[in-house]
């Protein structure tokens, strides 16, 4: 047995970032950015009103009366040939170029029309009103740079520039597979001795927050014959999940078949609780995770091993889980020898985190789960925990 911080270093030591791909932009959000993006060109790309108004040379505006004649309507997207001469301006609306003679815009709310003379309010200055071209983004400008996430604003930012496709490295191909004699599929009539699967919809709805539509293998019962036939397709993805079976009783058959398929085994099992029995191997390129069949246990290797090697595949910065310190709101006592992880409902007061533990019946307690925000840690020395006392924690809503 291994501790969780070895096991987690080992885990990410056998993780290799996928290759780029190119997608269009409106795919592209949530991805790793593969390339450094540069601007081809000013934006804006000309001298523009930045609202509705009249364009006007801004000395203009504190001579003749401020009565100024009108000679057009200039829309966005309009090319208006006609340049501004002495006493005159041109009404323009918001994203409207600027005309030829013209370096400032009155807002309409400042003018009042009587036919085609406009009595401007108040007088501009030079400049007014008017976005400069270029003053947003110049033409050879770094904008992302290799390895950025890619959110709405920067999906936006490409569009601006006229890109329509970007570089971004590839999501991971991911199976799953649930085992046990026990589980049927939710809707399904639940017979004598029967559980709902939750870990397969648990895992699938995990892997879909982060952007990844994975392949579900589906369920298969504790038999080496189907286990091997199930699995084998699954090993030609970049990760494999498989549920249940990697513990030490009778029917745990996943660690003998996955040797029989030649996955070099990195470790199994681990100082933690729950979770123990987790195994992580690979297959040349794809990486096995034969996490404990029971759903908190499940849910917490997830969190553990499973997502930081999914965003280091990705090459995303942040690995993942972030921790915290917190201040846990009862006293806490385990035996020593494996990190302890607990259910605690998490507050913030202030700059603090009070941590409340979330009473459990063990990690088939998919109930005490759902009321929990996230995990408190108990080292493997740590006996007793007092009340107020400042613990590790991570919270999995955020």
């Amino acid at each position: 047995m291994i501790s969780y911080e070895k096991a987690r270093k080992l885990v990410l030591s056998n993780i290799k970032i996928l290759s780029p791909e190119k997608v269009r932009i409106e795919d592209a959000i949530g991805r790793v950015l593969a390339e450094n993006v540069f601007s081809p060109l000013e934006i804006p790309p000309f001298a523009k009103s930045a609202m509705d108004g009249y364009a006007v040379k801004a000395e203009n505006t504190r001579q003749y009366q401020g009565v100024l004649r009108n000679i057009g309507v200039i829309q966005a997207g309009d090319t208006f040939r006609q340049k501004l001469g002495t006493g005159e301006c041109a009404k323009i609306m918001t994203g409207a170029p600027l005309p030829s003679g013209a370096d400032a815009v009155v807002m309409v709310e400042d003018t009042a029309a009587c036919d085609r003379m406009i009595t401007m309010k108040c007088s501009v200055k030079k400049g007014e009103n008017v976005c400069r071209r270029g003053e947003d983004i110049c033409r050879g400008e770094r904008l992302l740079r290799n390895g950025q996430l890619l959110s709405a604003a920067e999906i936006a930012l490409l569009a601006t520039i006229g890109k329509h496709q970007v570089k971004v490295r590839k999501r991971p191909k991911v199976a799953i597979i649930n085992t046990g004699g026990e589980i049927v599929s939710p809707g399904q009539k639940l017979g004598r001795n029967k559980i709902y699967n939750a870990n397969g919809p648990m895992m699938v709805s995990l892997l879909r927050r982060y952007g990844i539509e994975p392949q579900y293998l589906g369920m298969v019962k504790d038999d080496p014959e189907q286990l091997v036939r199930v699995i084998q397709p699954g090993l030609c993805c970049d990760v494999l999940l498989i549920s249940g079976g990697v513990s030490v009783g009778d029917y745990d058959f996943i660690p003998k078949v996955l040797k029989k398929l030649k996955v070099k085994g990195i470790f199994h099992k681990v100082r933690i609780k729950p979770g123990k029995p987790f195994f992580f191997g690979r297959k040349r390129s794809c990486c096995v995770f034969g996490l404990p069949g029971n759903p908190g246990s499940n849910f917490l290797a997830y969190f553990l091993f499973v997502s930081p090697a999914l965003n280091k595949m990705q090459g995303i910065d942040f690995l993942g889980p972030e921790f915290k310190f917190g201040l846990l709101q009862q006293d806490f006592q385990h035996k020593k020898g494996r990190a302890h992880f607990g259910l605690v409902k998490i507050k913030k007061q202030n700059v603090d985190y009070t941590l409340d533990i979330v009473p459990s019946h063990g990690s088939a307690d998919v109930a005490s789960l759902a009321k929990a925000d996230g995990f408190f840690i108990a080292a493997e020395n740590q006996e007793v925990i007092k009340k107020n006392e400042k613990v590790r924690f991570f919270h999995w809503r955020e």
